[in-house]
């Protein structure tokens, strides 16, 4: 049975040192924004990009206060977990 690629997942949250907003992909800095709006497209394209690319994608974009607010999987849905 073949194993399945990894998922690429972005994070869409605000710059921890108070700088506007960061898209994060494996707890490392891919991208710095000045606004929420960008910081989320750039997190989709990310997204979207893995699965063009033959991967799994996935977007995960926070609220201002670092809760999650949505998440958009690209490719097959990652598994149901409780919570």
């Amino acid at each position: 049975m073949a194993k399945a690629p990894k998922r690429a997942v972005y994070h869409s949250t605000p710059d921890p040192k108070g700088s506007g907003w960061v898209v994060t992909r494996d707890g490392k800095k891919v991208s710095g924004h000045r606004k929420q709006e960008t910081a989320e497209k750039a997190a989709t394209k990310a997204g979207r990009r893995a699965l063009d690319e033959g991967g799994l994608g996935q977007a995960v974009l926070h609220k201002s206060d670092g809760t999650i607010r949505e998440e958009r999987t690209y490719g097959s849905d990652p598994a149901k977990t409780p919570g």
